[in-house]
């Protein structure tokens, strides 16, 4: 009993010290790694929900200019966020490092996760300015579903846990990639089954709305993605592994850069109205109730 309390004892201890050296702004929090076996306390930037924001926290990135709340391009209200990922900005934690697997990101994780059996509409509107730039070789996922607890893999030689869906740039396409999972849950085979949503070049210079309907009810797998309220993809029954839980990240991130045979573009994005809700009327577009 006396091993126990002194054990609680120094744990506590040790999660406060860790709390105290956080820098200002950021605050500890509890996270889980990609397979679901890995919790951590650390400290990051977390986005607090009184702001009327869904609350997340910035994701393997930590740099000042990655991730500001601007209220120079909005969608609604009065602030957007903007995120921005420059060549080399990888980051990493105890359980994952972006450097040494060949990526680089800017993004927000949201906290609120929803499970196998529930059916979900997500929203958000993506910004992308006239000089936005694209590499004809890597995707740069500009919005996708993840999940915890589900099957992995090897991919290009690096550790694989697949998302549910990402939307990519890639040259002058903006596409769905819908995650095809198959194999076995600690081997498994990644093929993507891809929707083009849009030009890059139609979507320059303005704002465009993105929903994205995935409900997995009675045991059965359906997803739409729409852009601006027009259905663009719909898939049934495609998923094989059910994970512990599905979580939403947004904002930049892409993968295996070494592919461009050079450094990645600057990249700049604005973000907006991102939601989350039970029916397609709850994430809609409302000028008179803004997220701020």
């Amino acid at each position: 009993m006396k091993k126990i309390l002194l054990f609680f004892i120094l744990s506590v201890i040790s999660i406060q010290g860790f709390a105290a050296s956080c820098a200002d702004g950021n605050e500890p929090i509890k996270a889980v790694s990609a397979d679901g076996s890995y919790y951590e306390y650390k400290c990051q930037e977390h986005i607090r929900p009184n702001t009327g924001r869904l609350s997340g926290f910035r994701s393997l990135s930590n740099t000042s200019y990655g991730y500001k709340i601007v209220n120079d391009i909005v969608r609604a209200g009065k602030e957007a966020q903007r995120f921005e990922v420059r060549p080399g900005d990888c980051g990493q934690d105890q359980a994952w490092s972006d450097c040494n697997n060949n990526r680089e990101r800017s993004e927000i994780s949201l906290d609120n996760h929803f499970f196998p059996g529930d059916n979900q509409w997500i929203a958000f509107s993506i910004y992308i300015p006239d000089n936005f730039k694209t590499s004809n070789s890597v995707s740069t996922t500009i919005g996708q579903i993840h999940q915890i607890g589900g099957p992995s893999g090897i991919a290009g030689s690096l550790p694989s846990f697949p998302p549910l869906i990402q939307l990519e740039a890639k040259g002058n396409n903006y596409r769905a990639c819908i995650h095809i999972l198959s194999g076995s849950d600690n081997n498994v085979v990644d093929e993507c089954k891809y929707y083009n949503l849009s030009a890059i070049s139609d979507m320059q210079g303005q704002w465009t709305d993105i929903q994205i309907h995935f409900d997995t009810s009675n045991n059965k797998s359906l997803i739409e993605v729409y852009l601006n309220n027009e259905r663009k993809a719909l898939l049934r029954e495609f998923v094989n592994f059910w994970p512990k839980s599905y979580y939403v990240k947004y904002g930049i991130y892409r993968s295996f850069v070494s592919q461009h045979r050079g450094p990645m573009p600057t990249q700049v994005v604005w973000i907006d109205e991102v939601k989350m809700g039970k029916n397609q009327e709850l994430v809609a577009i409302n000028k008179a109730t803004p997220v701020d």
